[in-house]
């Protein structure tokens, strides 16, 4: 498989239920709807077999876009987890015992089913976007997947690999169905139409990590817009945002924060 410079990964992953905790929760662990950045790049990590805390300037901002799509209608329920009691080493060993944490996990809104996040990845290098669809293509990460924590293992499906006649920009200021979430500070407004929410959509604010420093140390936390339902986000943006075509005609629109407000 060869991807020339300017093409787009596109992949999905689904699993029964996902917990991607929010960096600003105490004894209870709250969790995004979709996974953050850095959770992203920890996926494609994973998937490429890059080291942990090696990847974080390679995958980071200035080498690669990557975010995500929520492709089912998703609710979260409240389970109370028994986890070990650990203060240090030793206590892995159970000898101080459980403790009780409230934990939400997101889970489909149906009663049976799968999650699906769609993943939206391109890079500097092509050779690592190359590797990134083969391995997908073949199912085969180099470590287990999950939609979070280590329990929750998830598979992978190559949805397609875009070249860039596939890819369009769209100008800032114009009318957009964003299927991804986007930053608070590049959103100009909503659109035109008389009622961009009548056909159920439902926004909320989110601070998300968005990347870590060198050796894991503080990244950047940003503000973003989730449309919680899989609906698409009816906005006008400050930033350059993306439509994709794929082989069978379908298209979708996509923002990336590495467009917007992240770079300046």
């Amino acid at each position: 498989m060869t991807i020339r410079a300017g093409g787009m990964v596109v992949f999905e992953l689904s699993g029964r239920m996902a917990h991607f905790r929010k960096i600003h929760t105490n004894s209870s662990s709250l969790t995004y709807l979709l996974p953050p950045r850095t959770t992203l790049s920890g996926i494609v990590a994973a998937i490429l077999g890059l080291e942990r805390d090696t990847y974080y300037e390679h995958l980071g901002p200035t080498q690669a876009r990557l975010t995500a799509s929520l492709r089912t209608p998703v609710r979260t329920v409240i389970q109370t987890m028994n986890n070990l009691f650990v203060k240090s080493p030793s206590d892995v060993s159970g000898k101080s015992g459980h403790t009780q944490v409230p934990t939400e996990l997101v889970v489909p809104e149906a009663t049976s089913g799968q999650l699906v996040y769609r993943v939206y990845f391109s890079h500097a290098d092509p050779a690592v976007m190359e590797t990134l669809a083969e391995r997908v293509a073949a199912q085969m990460p180099a470590y287990p997947i999950s939609l979070g924590t280590a329990p929750m293992l998830a598979s992978i499906r190559l949805v397609e690999v875009l070249a860039a006649h596939q890819l369009e920009r769209i100008p800032p200021g114009v009318d957009l169905s964003l299927m991804t979430p986007c930053l608070m500070e590049d959103v100009m407004g909503w659109t035109d139409v008389v009622d961009p929410f009548g056909t159920g959509v439902q926004v909320i604010k989110d601070l998300m990590p968005y990347s870590f420093g060198p050796g894991r140390s503080r990244g950047w936390n940003r503000e973003f817009l989730v449309e919680r339902k899989g609906q698409p986000l009816p906005v006008r943006l400050r930033c350059q945002a993306w439509r994709l075509t794929y082989e069978n005609q379908e298209s979708e629109m996509v923002a990336f924060a590495e467009d917007g407000g992240s770079a300046r």
